[in-house]
């Protein structure tokens, strides 16, 4: 439903998406060296999500696996 996620409960997303880009990045990688920081890249697509209305809010809903709102 509608309205504003529990505390926890966004925090839990935050990091479960954080360590999706990471296991993406390193996946990619081999055995090149890379610095990755997934908390700040989870924090852009955050506040692009609150950037954003339509259907490129939808877009990162979908990608991110959760919406700032509480919803899905």
């Amino acid at each position: 439903g509608t309205g504003t996620p529990v505390p926890g409960q966004v925090a839990r997303l935050v990091a479960d998406f954080g360590l999706q880009l990471f296991r993406e990045a390193v996946r990619h990688q081999g055995d090149t060296n890379a610095i990755f920081a997934p908390h700040g890249a989870t924090t852009v697509l955050v506040a692009l999500q609150l950037a954003t209305a339509g259907q490129g809010r939808r877009e990162l809903e979908e990608a991110m696996g959760f919406s700032i709102d509480g919803e899905g």
